[in-house]
C-alpha cells in the first residue's frame, strides 16, 4: 500500500520530525511505501503531485493545520495528533490501512458524515469547525 503523511506539531521542531520517522519506519516494518512530508519551522518540502495521486491513504499526524491540503482532495484520510504517531507508528499505519482498505475513510476535502461539530441542524457546513483551534480561539476570519 502507497501511504503519504504529513506531520507537524505547535512548535515545528523535534516532534514534527520524530513523528515522521515513527511512521517511516513501522510502514517499513509492515511492508508498505511511504512519502512523508514535515512542516517544520524550517519550512517544508511538499511532496509532489505525482506521489500524492498514487497514494491509496493519507496520515495527517498534525496538531495544526496542514497547509494546502487541497492537495490531497479525494484521499481517504486518518487524522491524528503528531503525539500519537510518535508514541505508537504501529498501531496508526494499521489504522490506516484499515480505513483505506474498508472503504470507510473519510476522504479529503469531503463533507464529513455525521458528525454534529461540523454541520450545523440544517446540514450545511459550519464554517467555524473548518478554522484552526488558533482562528477560533482568538476569534479570526
Amino acid at each position: 500500500m502507497k501511504i503519504v503523511a504529513v506531520t507537524s506539531c505547535i512548535t515545528g521542531i523535534a516532534h514534527t520530525y520524530m513523528a515522521a520517522e515513527s511512521l517511516e519506519q513501522a510502514a517499513k516494518k509492515a511492508g508498505h511505501e511511504i512519502t512523508v512530508e514535515t512542516q517544520g519551522s524550517a519550512g517544508s518540502s511538499p511532496v509532489p503531485q505525482s506521489i500524492i495521486d498514487e497514494a491509496d491513504v493519507v496520515i495527517f499526524a498534525c496538531d495544526l493545520e496542514v497547509k494546502n491540503k487541497g492537495r490531497f482532495n479525494g484521499k481517504p484520510f486518518l487524522q491524528i495528533g503528531v503525539s500519537r504517531a510518535l508514541a505508537d507508528g504501529d498501531s496508526v499505519i494499521k489504522q490506516a490501512v484499515t480505513a483505506a482498505t474498508s472503504g470507510k475513510a473519510p476522504k479529503v476535502g469531503e463533507p464529513a458524515s455525521g458528525k454534529a461539530a461540523s454541520t450545523n441542524p440544517s446540514g450545511s457546513v459550519n464554517k467555524n469547525a473548518q478554522r484552526g483551534f488558533f482562528s477560533r480561539l482568538f476569534g479570526k476570519r
